[in-house]
């Protein structure tokens, strides 16, 4: 017998052994599976009841917290998970509201704790905890009194507080970017329209060279066609970047480029290529070239978040052949030439959405079973 091939750190992930999930979604056993439903066709794998799906994560203080949401009988809730050793997740409650959804996080500098961001119905919402716990909701104020659908999709703890990025305008419908900013987590405040946010949302903001640069998605909720970008340096006045590199993608996430500057990255309009962008200040972006590492067979690909490490970057996405998905990995050492994962039993029908450092190395975070089921799911890998 060969010898197993050495586990590569970035690249070669476990899945936690214990995720809590939601009772009521996913009772045992799950439905019969479903016969063809005509000539020519095939069924379906049974499917729970419902679903879960661990959308990101925050570490501080020896301590992981996770956001996300569950679905039942049709209706999404907000929910969390929390661990002390990113191996056994405990489910914890952040929102008990119908329709609420918990989509980021963010860690408060120094160890106080967690600030999560999301919505309930037609809402912006801000969760805070202490612990990853217990949650509380915090009241978010709009610009629109309530009359339109606003949504929280991004937070940044600053140095003077914190941002959080959004957006106004129905589910599937044209978007406008919104923002807030905070003292301290608790009390917000509504930051003033602005013809720079027009047709857009916040995706992920980066503090980077004594300003902040804000990543967003041109279009609507049903269909992205493009991305831009703002800078601001004083977390209120937006300018923005209307790069033709970003243009033809969909950026979805940003970490420090090593060297200085900062990464983005995402996929092109169609999800045939996963994407990266580099700049130095958030104003001027130049795409990392095309290469084999990021592409698929001409099939579905795409990055959804990044971090910075020791060595460099790791970013998690996934990739789509015929039906099922499969999650996956990147590193890479200057943020240009990038190394896929391979074809790892752990990332089967995964799809990973966030990362973070912390603990014994890195966490991940997403679900595995799609299109049948979303379960919640979390690796590990070591920090290259």
């Amino acid at each position: 017998m060969p010898p197993a091939t050495p586990p590569v750190a970035g690249l070669s992930w476990t899945k936690a052994a214990d995720v809590g999930r939601p009772e009521a979604a996913f009772a045992e056993p799950s439905a019969e599976p479903t016969g063809p439903s005509g000539p020519g066709t095939a069924g379906h794998p049974g499917h729970f009841v419902g679903q879960a799906i661990v959308d990101d994560v925050a570490a501080a203080d020896g301590r992981f917290a996770a956001v996300g949401y569950v679905a039942l009988r049709g209706v999404w809730t907000a929910i969390g998970w929390t661990s002390t050793d990113a191996k056994h997740w405990a489910l914890t409650t952040i929102d008990t509201t119908p329709a609420s959804l918990a989509v980021a996080i963010a860690a408060v500098p120094g160890g106080g704790g967690f600030v999560a961001g999301g919505r309930v119905e037609r809402a912006p919402a801000i969760w805070t905890s202490a612990d990853g716990t217990t949650w509380r909701r915090e009241a978010v104020p709009t610009l629109s009194n309530g009359t339109e659908w606003e949504r929280i999709t991004a937070i940044l703890p600053t140095t003077g507080g914190f941002i959080a990025g959004g957006s106004v305008g129905p589910e599937l419908g044209d978007r406008r970017a919104r923002f807030w900013s905070s003292v301290d987590g608790t009390s917000w405040e509504a930051i003033p329209d602005d013809p720079a946010f027009a047709s857009a949302e916040v995706a992920d903001m980066i503090a980077v060279g004594g300003h902040v640069v804000a990543i967003g998605k041109l279009g609507t909720g049903q269909r992205w066609t493009g991305s831009i970008a703002w800078v601001s340096d004083d977390d209120r006045r937006w300018r923005r970047i209307d790069s033709p590199q970003l243009a033809g993608g969909i950026a979805s996430a940003l970490a420090p480029a090593p060297g200085g500057g900062v990464i983005a990255v995402g996929s092109d309009l169609d999800e045939r290529e996963a994407l990266v962008w580099r700049s130095i200040d958030g104003s001027t972006w130049q795409a990392a070239p095309r290469e084999s590492s990021r592409l698929y067979n001409d099939e579905k690909i795409r990055m959804t978040d990044v971090a910075a490490v020791r060595g460099g970057l790791v970013a998690v996405g996934n990739y789509v052949g015929v039906q099922y998905g499969t999650a996956s990995s990147w590193v890479s050492s200057d943020g240009l030439s990038w190394r896929r994962a391979g074809n790892d039993a752990a990332l089967g029908q995964g799809e990973m959405l966030a990362i973070t450092r912390g603990g014994p190395g890195l966490v991940a975070v997403g679900s595995v079973g799609a299109p049948d089921n979303y379960i919640p799911t979390i690796w590990l890998t070591a920090e290259p």
